[in-house]
């Protein structure tokens, strides 16, 4: 099969990476996959690497206006055209005008993956109206949609005739540093208790919660690896807190995942969540969790068991799950163990590709 996939961003978070290991695994399995990118990044220069073909559609981009929503509407039509795929597989947020475009292009197979919803963030209820409505011709228009979690699936349950399947998010255990080499390559003290998170500083992250928590808890270090649009706010408010001393934001990090045991403990408190890879990386590494009870999160964290779950946007919460858990290693230690045993049966790169290529030739059931 060929098969075209399409994404807004080419820089490289969840849904970057799932595009990329689809795309890896499709052409070490025989097939042709191309991918199409609207605003470029990391993730073009990996698939070049792996010897995938790609395309820029440059009037794709996460600001919206119209003239530049016709142009990307014409550009991928006239690459649909042109590359002639046997499936389309769309996965921006501003898929509709892909899918449309594939419609009209007589791609034999559409297939959509909802990576979460922005009406599940946190705007006027009139925003959420609308991008509901929006989601509602998405997937009406894809003759699949992939849902990564349950809770996405749930998410879509307004949506009538929507034809639906749920393969959940999967990777492969990362190559982990030890922990010495982890901590110095970071500039992190050997004898420091360290808070990590790897996340995109962007609103929905929360990674504000996380400073807010530490500057209440003394002699303990936040690390976040990551970059985003969110920087500016969060070093003001680092210097505001005073705690510039013990909250690092070292910016994207090559192979981030594999500084994971450089961490005591990890953090996932976002606001929303439609299947967090990075709780998945962290089961591999079997450190214990806190995370916000959101979307996807409690499919991967079970309470009391693989770790914790908090309220979103509760930073007082959150500053207390960190202190019972640093102060009670044998259960933290517990809770990673079996995160660890967790994620290895459930959320292996394996199955996700498997599933996915299934659906693909239409061979796998719906919900």
């Amino acid at each position: 099969m060929k098969i075209l996939y399409i994404i807004t961003k080419a820089n490289f978070g969840g849904a970057q990476r799932y595009v990329y290991d689809l795309a890896t695994s499709a052409k070490a399995a025989g097939h042709e996959p191309v991918v199409a990118y609207g605003m470029p990044g990391r993730l073009v220069a990996m698939l070049q690497k792996a010897r995938i073909r790609t395309h820029q559609i440059t009037g794709l981009s996460r600001d919206v206006g119209f003239l530049s929503e016709i142009r990307a509407f014409l550009e991928t039509l006239r690459l649909l055209r042109t590359e002639r795929p046997d499936v389309a597989h769309i996965n921006s947020s501003k898929g509709g005008l892909a899918l449309l475009a594939a419609r009209i292009a007589g791609v034999r197979r559409i297939i959509f993956t909802a990576h979460g919803f922005a009406f599940n963030e946190d705007r006027p209820w009139w925003q959420k109206v609308i991008i509901r409505a929006i989601y509602l011709v998405t997937l009406l228009l894809a003759h699949e949609t992939i849902c990564v979690s349950n809770a996405v699936a749930r998410d879509v349950a307004y949506v009538p005739f929507a034809r639906r399947t749920i393969i959940k998010n999967g990777m492969d255990a990362p190559k982990l540093r030890e922990r010495t080499a982890a901590r110095a390559a970071l500039g992190i003290p050997l004898a420091a208790q360290v808070v990590g998170m790897i996340a995109e500083l962007h609103p929905t992250k929360r990674v504000n919660d996380a400073i807010e928590a530490i500057a209440d808890i003394p002699n303990v270090m936040l690390v976040v690896l990551g970059e985003g649009e969110a920087r500016t706010r969060l070093e003001k408010l680092i210097t505001e807190k005073g705690v510039a001393d013990r909250v690092k934001l070292p910016g994207f990090i090559a192979e981030a995942p594999t500084y994971l045991l450089a961490f005591d403990l990890f953090l996932v408190p976002s606001r929303t969540e439609a299947l967090a890879y990075a709780a998945i990386e962290a089961g591999y590494a079997a450190l214990p969790v806190i995370a916000t009870n959101v979307g996807g999160l409690p499919e991967v964290i079970a309470a009391g068991k693989t770790g914790m779950l908090i309220p979103p946007c509760s930073p007082g919460t959150l500053a207390n799950a960190i202190r019972s858990l640093l102060a009670s290693p044998d259960r933290a230690k517990k809770y990673g163990v079996a995160l660890k045993v967790h994620v290895e049966q459930e959320f292996s790169k394996e199955r996700m590709v498997r599933e996915t290529l299934e659906l693909y030739t239409d061979k796998r059931a719906r919900t």
